[in-house]
């Protein structure tokens, strides 16, 4: 043989080697599990996303059938070895290993140059990682901090400080208000300043749902569980919202027969779809609303009082604009500002403007004012905005300060001891939260001062306050 040969042999045996320790290097750090088997089932190969899976190494894995891992999913494996068949997206939940695994399976056989089926390769992909790219793509985050609540009222800056220490608690949370006070906003502050701001905030509207599907949509179900089933099944809210935030909306229109199933998921913390017999375990911590009052209802025998107990474990009552005077021109400048910038409007105008405003009862809250002021912008087209710009409705209403005793709403008196009651709640809600933190801490106050967001001073003043030992 020639040294040219031989060196022309060398290089490709080089190239070769080099080719095959990155396809190894691929192989073994991909973030999606692999597992290579051969035409027995038999595993060969493990990658490093597997082993972590599985919680065994290759050591413990290598050699052993299969069938040992995959549970009730072989068949779709033998197929696959028997018949060359491949597979993909089917879901695998096992329990009973080092640590439970919940993921997506998919299987590629692999041939010689005959043809003949030699083994395959097993993908699986973590069931968090689908939840988060469905997230991603659907939008379920929060948007809204604290930052975003814009008030100058007593009330509500009571309700934003109840809320942010709500946000240092893992306790399901119960916002009460009117329709438009803007409960999901607090909902999703609260999870924005909470240890899950990273997972997903899944909003569902209880009374936007038809009763006889929000059991699928909040359990899941699997393909074929009743006429019309989505080919595969659906994923339900409580897995897509695992390791972040749940916002049941309007829960008080939940109906009683899925009130059960939801008390059930919050004592048990897992779920079984509809249609199927597994049970799988979901981490979820639950914010609810309502713009009723949900004890009446449970008085009425509309709500569960054992679920009400559950759900109202932290109470935040976000009072309605009408109560917040010193807001509603502060709200009116801030969605202005949002909509136009710039926008020009007289002194005088202004203030009758601003008269009106105050004097109407704002039954739709802050999403009516938002509407109010986008309306009177369009309205204003180019020209200054004056007081014909606003809708007639309210218009028309006398610029009278005894409105709203003729309108039978509160007056100063109602809402002052309104305001005296709240504060009460709110106290004593705050001193449950500081019993509980000195306890989880074993009284380091260095600790509570941290999860409270305040300084030591603080806690010990209010420590003082409450009568608390350390």
């Amino acid at each position: 043989m020639s040294q040219c040969c031989f060196e022309e042999i060398l290089a490709q045996n080089e190239r070769l080697e080099y080719i095959n320790s990155v396809y190894v290097d691929i192989f073994m750090h991909m973030p999606q599990g692999a597992i290579i088997v051969n035409i027995e089932g038999k595993i060969k190969e493990v990658n490093l996303a597997a082993q972590d899976m599985m919680g065994q190494s290759l050591e413990e894995m290598q050699g052993k059938n299969i069938s040992e891992y995959l549970g009730t999913q072989i068949p779709y494996t033998r197929a696959m070895l028997e018949s060359g068949q491949s597979y993909r997206d089917v879901e695998l939940l096992l329990t009973g290993q080092k640590r439970n695994l919940h993921a997506v399976l998919s299987g590629i056989p692999f041939r010689n140059k005959e043809g003949e089926i030699r083994g395959g390769i097993i993908f699986l992909s973590p069931m968090e990682n689908i939840h988060l790219l469905v997230n991603r793509f659907s939008g379920a985050r929060a948007n809204y901090t604290f930052k975003d609540i814009v008030t100058n009222s007593p009330s509500m800056e009571e309700a934003i400080h109840l809320a942010k220490m709500a946000a240092v608690s893992m306790s399901n949370v119960l916002l009460e208000g009117e329709s438009g006070t803007g409960k999901e906003v607090f909902a999703q502050a609260i999870h924005s300043e909470s240890q899950r701001r990273n997972g997903p905030f899944v909003a569902v509207n209880c009374g936007a749902i038809p009763r006889e599907l929000i059991g699928s949509e909040l359990f899941g179900y699997t393909e074929g569980a009743f006429t019309g089933a989505r080919k595969g099944g659906k994923l339900g809210k409580f897995e897509l919202a695992t390791g972040g935030t749940l916002f049941l909306d309007e829960i008080g229109d939940m109906p009683l027969e899925q009130q059960v199933s939801l008390l059930r998921v919050l004592q048990e913390k897992n779920i079984t779809r509809i249609g199927d017999s597994r049970i799988i375990p979901v981490d979820v911590r639950v914010i609810c609303a309502t713009n009723k009052n949900l004890w009446q209802e449970v008085e009425a025998g509309n709500f569960r009082a054992d679920l009400y107990y559950r759900l109202n474990v932290i109470n935040i009552t976000i009072p309605p604009l009408r109560q917040r005077q010193e807001d509603i021109m502060l709200l009116f400048d801030y969605f202005l500002s949002k909509i136009r910038v710039g926008l020009l409007m007289e002194k005088e105008e202004r203030e009758r403007i601003k008269d009106y405003l105050q004097n109407y009862r704002w039954p739709g809250n802050i999403r009516e004012l938002q509407n109010v002021v986008e309306r009177m912008v369009h309205m204003a087209g180019e020209s200054k905005l004056g007081f014909r710009h606003l809708p007639p409705e309210i218009r028309r209403l006398p610029n009278d300060p005894e409105l709203l005793e003729s309108t039978g709403d509160s007056p100063s008196m109602s809402i002052y001891e309104a305001r005296s009651q709240r504060k009460k709640m709110m106290q004593e809600q705050e001193q449950a939260i500081l019993i509980k933190l000195l306890q989880e801490y074993k009284g380091n106050i260095s600790r509570v001062a941290k999860e409270m967001g305040v300084n030591r001073s603080t806690v010990y003043r209010k420590m003082k306050a409450y009568k608390i030992d350390s």
